[in-house]
């Protein structure tokens, strides 16, 4: 039989109370021992503030404006004239609007390129959005359960 476990972590960080909610599937017909369980729990945490504190990073590390959806279309129109007019080259002027891009809103030379071109635009987004308001990426709790059960299991 299968059972959902909800655990619930609380991390303070600059202040502020964060909270952490995770949710794994054991199989109780394993029969797990308690310390097995317990490093399910612990490596979750460990890998879900990992993420926090790798966004932490980069949102300290960000510099110039926030990039939007909005921005991104702005630099993409102006940009398309002359891609089209070179047959889809990145001439000089298409590469000084991907300095513009890189230089205001501390975005990559290749997503720069990418959002001149209209590729990835919303994986871009996202990413300066989750980054901005300090959203970690998911940690893949069944994996580390999987992991950890496999561990124990095949040792």
């Amino acid at each position: 039989m299968n059972h959902d476990h909800w655990d619930l972590d609380l991390f303070v960080e600059n202040g502020r109370t964060r909270t952490s909610f995770y949710s794994y599937v054991v199989d109780d017909g394993w029969n797990l021992p308690r310390e097995v369980i317990e490093e399910i729990n612990y490596k979750i945490v460990r890998s879900q503030k990992e993420a926090y504190r790798d966004v932490l990073t980069q949102n300290k590390q960000h510099k110039g404006n926030w990039l939007t959806m909005d921005v991104a279309n702005k630099y993409a129109d102006e940009a398309w004239f002359y891609i089209v007019k070179n047959d889809g080259q990145y001439i000089r002027e298409v590469r000084e609007f991907g300095k513009e891009l890189q230089d205001k809103y501390g975005v990559t030379e290749l997503e720069a390129i990418n959002i001149l071109f209209e590729n990835n635009v919303d994986d871009y987004v996202e990413k300066y959005y989750r980054i901005k308001n300090l959203i970690p990426v998911s940690v893949n709790q069944q994996r580390i359960c999987d992991m950890v059960v496999a561990e124990y299991l095949f040792a």
